[in-house]
């Protein structure tokens, strides 16, 4: 898995975010011209069951619109602007479905789908997501990352020859996660509020993590300073035959040190100073 600094692969955060609205046309058609050899973008379902092109639950920050992805069809989602956020020029920018996406990315080397964890656990979320890349004939060029190892469990399991990418907090955050947890558990009714927290309670070494699943990730995607703070990490996961993509790093003295560490791939905002910088 191990790269050298002339092979580490630029993946554009959401597109080249930086340039363009995040996870739009705009920006995914920047990162080509960015010179990035893939992308990385997030996959919502729809309350019709569609799946879209989006980060957060809500569409309030990235939109003239308001409200969740999860309680929206997809004909109420495709009224809303989200590009006019940016400025004029990206006005008239419309949510993508993944069907609608693949097309735009036909010439990326990699396309790094992170599925965000359903509030509504249904099942087709992975059925519908393998069955849109398997029509868009791209199976051998794409990733699918999530915070989530369930759901990459379950793509495993529908489909043994995927590549996953398992994404992770860096490990001092684990604190703060566990007390974000309570806090939920307190206000929103639950049901079992023991189980939340004793979830919420286990703490987890990076490697223990990995070596803790019924799978083997072919990708471990952590939080860029995970590995800043630790480049053996980058060994003991090539050790496994599992590679790194740390995210988001967008700072070229730091790129550098990722992929002398080894990193095979940057998740950055900014494809071009990664290509300057490695």
């Amino acid at each position: 898995m191990n790269c050298s600094m002339n092979n580490i692969r630029i993946m554009a955060h959401r597109g080249a975010s930086f340039h363009a609205p995040e996870n739009t046309r705009a920006a995914f058609l920047k990162a080509y011209e960015l010179k990035a050899d893939g992308i990385e973008t997030d996959l919502q379902l729809t309350a019709d069951g569609e799946i879209v092109i989006h980060h957060n639950y809500y569409i309030d920050d990235t939109s003239n619109g308001r409200g969740a992805i999860a309680l929206m069809k997809t004909q109420e989602l495709k009224q809303y602007d989200f590009g006019l956020h940016r400025g004029e020029e990206f006005a008239g920018e419309r949510i993508l479905t993944l069907s609608e996406l693949l097309p735009i990315l036909k010439d990326m080397e990699i396309i790094n789908l992170e599925l965000k964890a359903p509030l509504d656990r249904r099942e087709y979320f992975v059925e519908k997501t393998l069955e849109t890349v398997r029509k868009s004939k791209m199976e051998d060029r794409i990733i699918y990352s999530s915070f989530d190892a369930g759901l990459l469990g379950e793509l495993k399991k529908r489909d043994g020859s995927c590549r996953v990418g398992l994404l992770t907090f860096q490990e001092k955050m684990q604190g703060l996660l566990r007390e974000f947890s309570a806090v939920f558990a307190a206000k929103y009714p639950v049901s079992d509020w023991r189980a939340v927290l004793e979830k919420a309670g286990e703490r987890h070494t990076l490697i223990e993590l990995v070596d803790s699943l019924p799978y083997r990730p072919d990708y471990l995607h952590p939080d860029y300073h995970s590995v800043l703070e630790n480049p053996e990490l980058v060994q003991k996961m090539h050790e496994r035959g599992i590679g790194v993509n740390p995210y988001t790093c967008d700072r070229p003295e730091e790129m550098r040190a990722l992929a002398e560490a080894g990193c095979d791939g940057i998740i950055t905002n900014r494809p071009d100073l990664a290509a300057q910088a490695v």
